[in-house]
């Protein structure tokens, strides 16, 4: 069970080589059949359409969890990245996290060591998220308990065959810690530190802790891992949510909807998305960064050629 394996630790799951994740489908490697060099599949899809800045703001907040976004900060992470896989054969662990490192690496994140990290990207394809879940939230002590409540029950809620949550610690904008983060009505949160508010910055900043994407299994059957890792990829490194049907602009976050059309890999959109949510300083509103995807969007698609001109 997911639990106790993350009560005992999970860093001797952590496979951090760095091996180059090819487009192979999942099934195929956990029976270790040899593929046919000769099966090749060529995946096509309609190009995007020119970012339209209304269209591309309304996707980007779409897809954003956030209590406040013109309040709050987004919670990203401030340390460097270390992802671990649960749940599958080494083989095929070594090229999902080989994957999320190469992502990390080219949105320009940092990236802990090979070997040398404890786990804080958790990518777990489990028998059924939600019993787990379920099983969490009944032991004390288990990292749910961190979570608020009403995160908590939203995360029971959800329904689909992917659970996905970030266990976040407030710091000042330079990464101090507050005094009293257990936050209660006796010890609220105190910041002892020099004033950076402003119309534009925040005297706080949301930092990502550990970051824990639960697969149902069941549900992976013809996916690639590619699109698993850059699936993964998208809902731990920021907080988002699953996109059901066809989006404006592409995405990977369709993936477990088995009427969409699936993109083989991170789309344009979602690079400039994440590239979006990590530029500048993390302690602006998080409706700043939202709102700066439509010009990132831009510039992916004038260096990919993904826009309208492009073929499919």
């Amino acid at each position: 069970m997911l639990a106790p394996i993350l009560a005992a630790g999970i860093a001797a799951f952590a496979v951090s080589s760095p091996v180059k994740a090819d487009t192979i489908p999942l099934d195929q490697l956990i029976s270790l059949d040899e593929a046919d060099p000769a099966d090749t599949i060529v995946v096509t899809r309609r190009p995007d359409p020119a970012p339209d800045h209304d269209e591309v703001r309304q996707q980007a907040r779409s897809i954003t969890r956030s209590g406040n976004l013109h309040n709050e900060p987004l919670a990203l992470f401030s340390s460097k990245i270390c992802p671990g896989v649960l749940g599958l054969p080494v083989e095929v662990a070594e090229m999902v996290v080989g994957r999320i490192r190469y992502n990390a690496e080219r949105l320009g994140l940092a990236v802990a060591s090979t070997g040398e990290c404890a786990p804080n990207l958790i990518v777990g394809f489990v028998g059924s998220g939600k019993a787990d879940i379920r099983k969490m939230m009944d032991k004390r002590g288990s990292m749910l308990a961190k979570l608020p409540l009403a995160e908590r029950r939203e995360l029971l809620a959800e329904t689909g065959p992917v659970h996905a949550w970030a266990v976040t610690t407030v710091r000042g904008f330079h990464g101090k810690m507050l005094d009293g983060q257990e936050a209660n009505l006796v010890n609220p949160p105190v910041l002892r530190a020099e004033a950076s508010h402003s119309l534009i910055t925040m005297s706080t900043r949301l930092d990502i802790d550990q970051s824990v994407v639960l697969i149902d299994i069941a549900t992976i059957d013809g996916m690639s891992v590619n699109q698993l890792a850059d699936y993964a990829t998208m809902r731990g490194i920021a907080r988002t949510r699953a996109v059901s049907g066809q989006a404006s602009y592409g995405t990977i976050l369709n993936l477990f909807d088995p009427d969409a059309t699936h993109a083989p890999e991170l789309t344009p959109f979602d690079i400039a998305y994440l590239k979006s949510l990590y530029a500048n300083v993390p302690n602006i509103p998080g409706i700043a960064k939202v709102a700066a995807v439509k010009s990132a969007l831009a510039r992916e698609v004038a260096l990919t050629g993904t826009g309208p001109e492009a073929q499919p």
